[in-house]
């Protein structure tokens, strides 16, 4: 097999399972295009491989076959594993980002003296983290306490990959 064939193979393999996508969301059309900005950014480098997964395990929660589906087009190294029978998928995807952490210590210090704010984001966070509330929905409470804050807001669209910004 010669390296375009392979190229033409996997580009035939992405073109087919980005179909599968639409089919599956055909009554979704958000869902779909959500994707396709996932892979946007991706390409154009606004987020990296782990933000990737994280958001395409939100946006494809409850259909495993496309998870599993989408591990073919991962780098070496990265595998999506589904969560284990009565997790929740978006704690899974809270615990995956490695920048979690990092942003919510940079909420916190940033809000020392605003213990509501703080207090408020992690009402939400916890909130997204038990699947109680969507990637949409927590990317718009979030945003609302971090006007002004410009920073943390550009911070927050990597942090909330998927999910749309204003």
């Amino acid at each position: 097999m010669t390296s375009e064939q392979s190229k033409e193979e996997i580009l035939n393999d992405a073109m087919a399972y980005v179909n599968e996508i639409k089919v599956a969301f055909k009554e979704e059309r958000e869902k779909y295009d959500c994707f396709m900005k996932i892979l946007r950014d991706f390409k154009e480098k606004r987020i990296d491989t782990n933000d990737v997964i994280s958001a395409t395990m939100e946006l494809f929660k409850g259909h495993n076959d496309l998870l599993l589906g989408f591990n073919a087009f991962l780098p070496s190294g990265y595998k999506i594993q589904l969560p284990i029978e009565g997790e929740h998928l978006s704690k899974t995807v809270v615990l995956r980002c490695e920048c979690c952490r990092n942003f919510e210590n940079k909420v916190k210090s940033r809000f020392e003296g605003n213990s509501p704010v703080y207090k408020s984001f992690q009402g939400i966070m916890n909130m997204f983290g038990e699947g109680k509330k969507s990637i949409t929905d927590t990317y718009q409470e979030v945003a609302s306490l971090l006007v002004g804050h410009t920073d943390l807001l550009n911070e927050l669209n990597h942090f909330l990959p998927g999910a749309s910004g204003p």
